[in-house]
């Protein structure tokens, strides 16, 4: 069974994730808002993360490069993409919203690639527990579909997995 759920919405430009970590909200809510924490496991395995900006208030930016150093990813190897979010709605441990734009290698927004608006809940269950939910929308279904078919789910499945490693240490 898949750790991480992935469910297209009815509107078929949006992507819901769920996932289960056995820590407390609080352990969670530091990885997605403290930088050292976010460059440790923001990437699928073989890759590294680094921000050249880190903002997490609302307005704030994080403005973040993945490489990838796993020779073993073959045509991947040493390739970058950048990216941007932008937060929004910080509702400290609980929740938080953010649009993520593609960057080009001097921090524009590559227009070519689709924006997204994603909202972050962490949902603590009654065995201490937290559920992971987030929710990812695109403008259109077109470019929902061109993200998945980019990786978009292995990728993110890939960092969660990442990410549990981390905290769950």
């Amino acid at each position: 069974m898949e750790k991480t759920k992935f469910v297209i919405e009815e509107d078929n430009r949006t992507l819901k994730i769920e996932r289960i970590f056995q820590v407390p909200q609080s352990q969670l809510w530091k990885a997605y808002t403290e930088k050292e924490m976010f460059e440790k496991w923001f990437a699928p395995e073989g890759w590294e993360v680094k921000t050249t900006k880190f903002e997490f208030v609302n307005g704030g930016e994080n403005i973040y490069v993945m490489t990838c150093v796993d020779k073993n990813q073959g045509e991947w190897f040493g390739k970058s993409s950048a990216g941007k979010m932008v937060f929004r709605d910080i509702n400290p441990v609980s929740s938080f919203g953010y649009t993520d734009y593609f960057l080009d290698e001097d921090e524009n927004v590559n227009e070519s690639l689709p924006a997204s608006s994603s909202s972050i809940e962490l949902c603590l269950l009654e065995d201490g527990s937290t559920l992971l939910r987030v929710n990812t929308s695109y403008q259109t279904a077109a470019e929902l579909k061109q993200v998945i078919e980019m990786g978009m789910k292995e990728g993110y499945a890939a960092t969660l997995d990442k990410l549990e490693a981390l905290i769950t240490v």
